[in-house]
Parts: C-alpha cells; structure tokens; sequence
C-alpha cells in the first residue's frame, strides 16, 4: 500500500496540516495536498455503469461528473444516508473522486512524531497512520487516498482542479512562503480564508431571529448544542449584504472565546496562494482595509485575501462570539436556552452594558427579549420608558441606566431588555450584552447589598467579581433588588455564596 505524502506546502518542520472529516464512524484525517473541496451531497446521485463496492453513483460538480463513493460500505458497515451530509473532493496523481462524509471538523496541525505508523499482517488497510487529535484527544486515523482511488473496479475522473504549484507563483515556491486558503463565494465576490481559520463547515446555516440580530449578524444557528451568531461576511466587509436566508454554506471559526459562523453562498475550493501572489489594495479603495491582506488572481477569478487573525480580533465579531449560549431548549425557561451553571460547576453570569460593563448573576434574568419597536409610554418618573405587553402582562420597562445614576441610554440595534419576574415582571432596558460566564473570583469580605432607597448608589456598593476569562473586576448587580424596590416590596436578603463557592479561582 503506498501512503499520500502531504505536499511541501501542508508541512513544515512543526508537522503536516490536515483536513479533519468523520465519515464511516470514525474521525479520519486528509493531508491538505489532496483534499480539493467541500460540497454538499445532492439527495439523488446519478448512476454509472460499473460495479465497485462503495460506489453510490456521480454528481455533477460544475463541469465534472464526479464519482461518489460511501467507505463505510467498503468497511462493512450500516450505510443509511441523511440529509447534511457532504462530498469531500480528493485527488491522488492526477485522478479524482469525492467520498461521503457526515461532517468537516476543521484543520488541525500534527507534528510528525505525534504519527503512528500502522500496518496489517495481510489484506489492505485504508489508512496509513493514526494520532491524537491536538485538541480534542480523540483517535484519528490519516486516510491513505492512494489506496482509496487505487480500490479495484472504482472509476475516478481527471482532476480538474488546480495544479498543486502555488497560485500566482511562477514556479516551485517554498513551503514558508505560501498558505493554504478555502475559496469562499459570496454573492459576487470570492472570499480567501487562511484554513487554519477554518475551524468546521456546515451546510445551510439558516439563521434564526435573535437579540443579536442586527446588520452584520441575521440571527443564530445551531452548532455544538449551542446557539452561535451567523454572521455576513460582506456587510462585516462593509461590501453590501450577503441576504444570508439563502446562503448554501457555514464556516465556523473560532475566536478563542466562542464562535461565530461565516454564511456563504459556497465553498469553493481549497488551493495554495503564494504569499508573493497577494496586491495590497490602497486603503482608500475599500471600506474595511484592515480585515484584507489584499487581492489574489485564482485561475482568472479575482479573489479578496481576507486577514484571518484580524478577523477574529474584530471587536464585533468577538462581541458576537462571547454570546455562545445552550440551544434553545436545552434548558426551558433560561434565556435562550441558557443553562445556569457552566460546566466547571461554577453560577454563570451574565455581562451587559448600561454605558459601563456591569455582571448579574444570570438566575436572576428571566428572559433576554429584543428591545421593542413600541414602548407606551407614561412619562411617571425617573428612568421609567413606558410599559409593553409582554406574554399577557402589562410590564414596565425601566432604564436601568438611569437607576444607577448614569446617562439615559438611546436605544440602537444592540439595546435588549432583561425581564426579571419578583412576582411581577419588570424589563431592564440595557445598550448591549457582552457574554454569559461562570463566576471566577468573588471577595468573601465585600460589604453586603445597599438599602431599598440607595438605587442611584447601587453601583458604588454593589460588590466586585470577575466572569469568566476576563481580568477585570465588574460590579455585581442585583436585578432583583432593584426591581422589588421599583415595586415597593420589601427587600428579600440575598443568600451569600457556600464557603467552597466563595473563592473560585484565585
């Protein structure tokens, strides 16, 4: 059995570059030197004239009649098709074939000694080598494409695709001097993203309607069992609007504090750009030059050379990413399905602003609703905006800005209102989430809650924790303190933490 070897430009003396696809029940790597492209599997593939274990029949892939093959036939194993499922595009010496795949899990860099090199005493193996995956631990075996294009009877068509030179350069390139890139198209243009960006795809992303909603972000979508904004890479761009609702792919990538999924019309391709091959565009001539490297000429096709790292950094879209949260559902009645404990155990919390960066513990908010396009207003007092039917109540909807003190807030796209239910329901209004966190670090010693009548001192009393990954020390507001004040209850003692609850991380 002869083994693929990755070309120059997938490895480097810190390991080889792999495509990560689970397909046949197992985790299974590509060396990027043969994985050409991503698309979805059409319901109905064509039938050819020959007989090949494996073989499903051809799908038309722009020009090419491309020959479909199911491995887990080849393995032995159940082979019931459903929807989502995608035909990852392999080439081996000039002859190609795509092969079902239930999912791409994105690219992962495996130093060589991590490589286990595996054989059989008799018969064929279809891989070559196995490894831990760097992140997620898990067994993974490296596909050996040779020996799948290689299988007795299986018909393979020319690889069209181009050649595995890098694009743009005039000859043989060395490897530090080019980068593997996916070719994303989305409406008239054609996007090039770095793949080490690249942490999965998805097919179809079909946004929902969400507080995060707004001009860059359509909605959210299911991902991981989370809730994960979509995002429009054209108006994040400012390059128009991609009208995300028909958008045919998702490219998930990772930000280091959550994920967002970039909606794209289709994957294109995955090739090498030489980095000598990419024309910085004067700053002046687009809208965003800090999220462009530049401009690239792809086989004819002009394409824009996104800046990966400054991507992830954007301000939006880490905002966005910061508000992963559980699918709707998996915890009924937590805002958006959020649960409200993190899996370290600890009470999660969430971060909003009201002009300043504040926390509350997140079992105190009820719900997180989009601000309304109607507020009735009553004009009764200081920092009350009216009243809005809400699930059959009459609910007021307070500043909470104006509660502690600070400017009235003008509502923009980011404005919610946190519902917060003390018998009565009561609407904060607040300029914008930040992210739900666990509690990490609260001083037993802080001083306790303020009296009923020191609202506009609830900020300078309130104590100080810190969420999550963030260093800075928030002050922790009790929404239901204030919303019983705001209802002349009598203030209920707030429960302090357990003394193993205390001082979660030092």
């Amino acid at each position: 059995m002869s083994g693929v070897q990755p070309a120059a430009s997938t490895g480097t003396a810190a390991g080889e570059v792999y495509g990560m696809i689970r397909l046949a029940g197992v985790d299974v790597a590509l060396p990027l030197a043969v994985l050409r492209e991503v698309v979805p599997c059409p319901a109905e593939l064509a039938g050819l004239p020959a007989d090949a274990v494996g073989l499903l029949g051809a799908m038309d892939l722009r020009t090419t009649v491309l020959p479909v093959v199911d491995l887990r036939l080849v393995l032995g194993r159940p082979a019931a098709r459903h929807p989502g499922q995608v035909v990852v595009v392999v080439a081996v010496d000039g002859q190609s074939l795509g092969l079902l795949a239930d999912e791409v899990c994105g690219v992962a860099r495996v130093p060589r000694t991590a490589l286990l090199p595996m054989r059989v005493a008799a018969g064929e193996l279809l891989f070559s080598h196995t490894f831990q995956h760097p992140e997620t631990g898990r067994a993974t075996s490296v596909l050996d494409a040779a020996a799948v294009v290689c299988r007795p009877g299986l018909p393979t068509v020319a690889d069209v695709a181009r050649s595995a030179s890098s694009v743009g350069a005039d000859g043989p390139v060395p490897s530090g001097d080019r980068v593997s890139v996916t070719l994303l198209r989305c409406g008239p243009h054609v996007l090039a993203l770095d793949v080490a960006q690249v942490h999965t795809t998805l097919p179809s992303p079909s946004p929902r309607p969400s507080v995060l909603s707004g001009s860059v972000c359509p909605g959210v979508t299911g991902f991981a069992g989370q809730d994960v904004a979509v995002v429009d890479p054209l108006a994040l761009l400012g390059l128009g609007s991609l009208g995300t609702s028909t958008a045919e792919a998702g490219v998930v990538v990772d930000t280091g504090s959550g994920h967002v999924v970039l909606a794209v019309d289709a994957l294109i391709a995955l090739t090498d750009l030489a980095e000598g091959a990419v024309l910085p565009v004067p700053a002046f001539a687009v809208p965003r030059p800090e999220l462009l490297r530049g401009l690239a000429d792809v086989d004819g096709t002009t394409c824009l050379v996104l800046d990966g790292a400054a991507l992830l950094a954007d301000p939006r879209v880490l905002a966005l990413a910061a508000m992963n949260t559980p699918a709707a559902g998996a915890d009924p009645g937590s805002p958006g399905g959020s649960g409200r404990v993190s899996a370290t155990g600890a009470p999660s919390y969430l971060t909003f602003s009201v002009g300043i960066d504040v926390t509350t513990p997140l079992e105190q908010v009820g719900e997180i609703v989009p601000y309304p396009a109607e507020v009735t207003g009553t004009s009764v007092g200081r920092g009350v905006l009216g009243v809005v039917v809400h699930r059959g109540a009459a609910v007021p909807v307070l500043c909470l800005a104006t509660l502690l003190g600070l400017p009235q807030l003008e509502v923009t796209a980011a404005s919610c209102l946190l519902v917060v239910d003390v018998g009565e329901p009561v609407a904060f209004a607040v300029d914008a989430l930040r992210s739900i966190d666990p509690l990490t670090w609260t001083d037993p010693d802080q001083p306790g809650r303020p009296g009923a009548d020191r609202l506009a001192d609830l900020l300078r009393r309130s104590p100080l924790v810190q969420v999550g990954a963030d260093t800075r020390l928030l002050p922790c507001l009790d929404l239901q303190h204030v919303a019983r004040t705001m209802h002349g209850q009598s203030a209920v003692p707030v429960p302090r933490p357990a003394p193993d609850e205390e001082l979660l991380v030092h």
